[in-house]
């Protein structure tokens, strides 16, 4: 196939859907087995936890590269290559002799999940008219949350009932699919041409060493971490290589992330109101389960499923929203839903230290009609305002904003609460109150509806772009 004119768009949806779904799932259902895997490799629970890192790490560091080289590789050979470099990994994770052969295979699982994660969205950007854009994305960003829902249930089941092999190995037939789809189905694409002269290689560098020094420390935040692991001298080597970066970006003749971009205050609006809502989301995501097991004396399966409600809504509103965007602009949509997302944590503050089940699915459900529409409307406004041979670099900024974002929050709200609870942190089975505890708590939403705050502003002070 030469042109996406010759694959219909619900083609196009169904394959890069698949590597949306399988980034997503991956992303939640191994947390929930990390128990399982540290006591079957004989580990301590901190090494175990590396399993979820390295992964986060791999994702983060290497997107924006690969989103930035598809436009000289193409973004067609990009989006196979992961799916076949995820699958191959996810047989070695399944097949890992100790823990440390495992934390090795989930980082190349990270790398293909890097690279199939900007070029799915680039797809989008460069083979979706621009009149159905936002519904796309609004599709996309539904089979991930969608996974990324079902993605604990399905984990605790499967290591209940199998063996925690088997969160790796479902991947297989769905990663397999997802390849002969995409080389059948995707439209081909006309690289840019290369010379090795022009990549960023310096800049590669520096942004990979400033996003791995810049995640690895969340984990500690809130936490006890002396010596070379405390998070301050982490962040610090972090932010210099962040500067460095910056400096080699300006003289670059292909940047790896053109700050030409971030000129544009639409952009960088809608960007940061993208951003920072994945970080209160992904904060909420986090310490709900606690308030549901530890107060609410929920049993994790119970807890799993009232999660599924937001998640569910995002599900079914995020492609809706994306359609009304498409047809009468995403601002308004952006704007309206952010606030909705905003009464959405009033509430939970107002009313979850009452224990009463009624405010509980409220607030659950009012979160998820205020992130569906969000979402699609929300990213589609990233890409609307970058230029036609900006779209790879701009999904890949998008994509990143994703789980910058929701490492971010993950690691913020472990923080507060920790410091608001008399640094209990959140582990099940600690000796805590239960007034410590939703000091704590509220501490963390009182922090997001000040996110939230930043969401609304910055989504109304994006403007559309003009239709020409």
């Amino acid at each position: 196939m030469n042109s996406s004119e010759t694959c219909p768009s619900y083609l196009i949806l169904l394959v890069v859907g698949i590597g949306a779904f399988m980034d997503g799932l991956d992303g939640a259902i191994v947390n929930v087995s990390l128990p399982q895997i540290a006591s079957g490799f004989n580990a301590e629970f901190g090494l175990a936890s590396l399993v979820v890192t390295v992964y986060l790490v791999a994702l983060s560091a290497f997107m924006i590269i690969f989103a930035k080289s598809s436009a000289f590789i193409g973004i067609k050979k990009i989006y196979t290559g992961g799916l076949l470099l995820f699958t191959i990994s996810s047989v070695f994770c399944a097949a890992s002799w100790n823990i440390e052969t495992l934390i090795a295979f989930r980082a190349l699982q990270g790398l293909g999940a890097a690279m199939i994660a900007p070029s799915a969205v680039a797809t989008i950007a460069i083979h979706i008219k621009e009149s159905e854009r936002a519904k796309s994305l609004g599709i996309i960003a539904a089979a991930s949350a969608l996974a990324f829902a079902i993605g604990p249930v399905a984990g605790g089941f499967i290591t209940e009932f199998l063996s925690w092999h088997w969160i790796f190995l479902i991947n297989i037939p769905i990663g397999i699919a997802g390849m002969i789809l995409a080389k059948y189905s995707l439209p081909e694409d006309t690289p840019k041409p290369f010379r090795k002269a022009d990549f960023d290689y310096v800049g590669s560098i520096l942004f990979i060493i400033a996003m791995t020094f810049f995640i690895l420390p969340l984990g500690f935040l809130g936490g006890k971490a002396d010596g070379i692991l405390n998070p301050a001298y982490l962040l610090i080597i972090s932010a210099v290589f962040f500067i460095l970066f910056i400096s080699a970006e300006r003289k670059a003749k292909e940047p790896v992330i053109d700050l030409i971009l971030f000129f544009d205050k639409n952009f960088t609006y809608s960007t940061i109101s993208y951003s920072v809502a994945m970080l209160a989301y992904g904060g909420l995501i986090l310490i709900l389960p606690f308030y549901f097991e530890y107060i609410m004396g929920m049993s994790p399966g119970k807890s799993g499923l009232f999660l599924l409600i937001p998640s569910v809504l995002i599900t079914i509103l995020s492609p809706l929203g994306g359609h009304i965007a498409d047809k009468k602009g995403a601002r308004m949509i952006c704007f309206a839903s952010s606030a909705v997302f905003l009464i959405s944590l009033s509430v939970i503050f107002l009313t979850f230290g009452l224990k009463e089940i009624i405010w509980t699915v409220l607030a659950l459900i009012i979160m998820g009609i205020g992130l569906g529409p969000f979402m699609s409307a929300g990213s589609s406004r990233i890409i609307e305002h970058s230029d036609k041979d900006k779209k790879e670099i701009a999904s890949g900024i998008m994509s990143t904003s994703i789980y910058f974002g929701t490492a971010l929050g993950t690691a913020l709200f472990t923080a507060i609460f920790g410091f608001f609870s008399g640094g209990a942190g959140l582990k099940m089975g600690i000796e805590i109150s239960v007034s410590e505890f939703m000091t704590g708590f509220n501490s963390a939403v009182g922090a997001g509806i000040f996110f939230s705050l930043i969401i609304v502003i910055t989504a109304y002070l994006a403007k559309d772009k003009l239709k020409t």
